[in-house]
């Protein structure tokens, strides 16, 4: 029940200070391709992580507190300057977040672990997929091949 509470609070929050909603998941799947693109990162996983994390929806709110469409915690947005309830904002994000695990490990199914479970996760686990990460990335990069398939 407190999760309820707590999930309609944030999304009163977002309305009386005017921070809008993206008006459809197309919209919000191509700003994701375009800052993709601009940023360098292929647009199929972020893709994939984004309708993963939250099906596309900046409304979602997670149980530790993730935000928005990529599910970004404060401590993760607030370093790079950005508000993760504001949707380019969310979107840059949680492709900067992604690109800097793959810069990191130099794989997409190990930046897609350290994308869910956190880096150190990643590190502990002797640079492979922690366990409990596995179906993530499982679903990430089945996602992944479908969008490729697409031509994204």
């Amino acid at each position: 029940m407190r999760k309820f509470y707590r999930g309609l609070l944030i999304v009163l929050c977002m309305l009386i200070c005017g921070i809008s909603f993206a008006s459809n998941t197309e919209e919000v799947k191509q700003n994701i391709i375009k800052q993709a693109k601009e940023m360098g990162v292929e647009p199929a996983i972020v893709l994939s992580i984004a309708k993963t994390e939250s099906g596309f929806n900046q409304s979602a709110y997670g149980a530790g507190g993730h935000i928005g469409v990529f599910q970004l915690s404060h401590s993760t947005a607030k370093p790079l300057g950005l508000d993760p309830y504001k949707l380019d904002d969310n979107i840059k994000g949680g492709i900067t977040y992604y690109k800097n695990m793959y810069d990191r490990f130099g794989s997409m199914e190990l930046a897609v672990a350290a994308y869910n479970s956190g880096p150190e996760a990643v590190k502990r686990s002797g640079n492979t997929v922690p366990k409990h990460s596995q179906r993530f990335v499982t679903r990430i990069m089945t996602d992944y091949q479908s969008y490729k398939g697409m031509g994204i």
